[in-house]
């Protein structure tokens, strides 16, 4: 009797891992550079540098298939300095990003320490943003194309794509007690694209 439970509990089991489909990803940069400066003080100096074209970091996403086309995701980023091996952001381990979400056909819920609707929308068509690095960066990085603010206790929805039509909208919480309107902060994005028209709001 023991063994047909066994074999009826086995055979419940064992499809399971064939209809959800799962995935960790290891991913990272490393820019570290080579400066010399021919007059300084009247000598030559060589020195390493890094923040050429890319930030360093490294970090985990994953994506676990819920099934009926839902996701759980999570992403965990972490900046550093490759001359001194020190953290960025403060020292945070996971400074750059650290968040865990859904993934539906509806959109996208994520909440935690992640890049506001400004990141998503803009971003990729800036030089800084996408190619040349903190090089093209606007003064005091006032547009956030290089990753300079991050929203924490922030939950962010993503739209899906609808036509070319995608966007998004995050609120950050303040997380002071009695203080609920200090240091919060929202912020939305609405882009349209078809073939070569690219038109992006926020």
């Amino acid at each position: 009797m023991k063994k047909n439970i066994i074999a009826i509990a086995l055979g419940i089991v064992a499809p399971l891992p064939c209809l959800a489909q799962s995935s960790v990803t290891l991913y990272g940069i490393i820019d570290e550079g080579l400066t010399v400066t021919t007059n300084q003080a009247g000598h030559r100096n060589y020195q390493l540098s890094s923040l050429g074209l890319q930030a360093s970091r490294w970090g985990f996403k994953g994506r676990e298939d819920l099934g009926s086309g839902t996701a759980a995701i999570f992403v965990l980023e972490s900046g550093f300095d490759p001359t001194s091996g020190t953290l960025g952001q403060g020292g945070r381990i996971f400074g750059r990003q650290a968040y865990v979400g859904l993934s539906t056909r509806y959109g996208t819920f994520t909440t935690g320490r992640q890049y506001g609707p400004v990141v998503d929308s803009f971003q990729s068509l800036t030089i800084n943003g996408g190619l040349a690095g903190p090089m093209f960066a606007h003064p005091l990085d006032n547009d956030d194309t290089d990753n300079t603010y991050h929203s924490n206790n922030s939950i962010k929805y993503q739209l899906p794509n609808i036509s070319g039509l995608t966007g998004s909208i995050q609120y950050a919480f303040s997380n002071a007690a009695g203080d609920f309107a200090n240091n919060r902060m929202w912020g939305t994005a609405l882009n349209y694209a078809h073939g070569p028209l690219v038109s992006r709001h926020a």
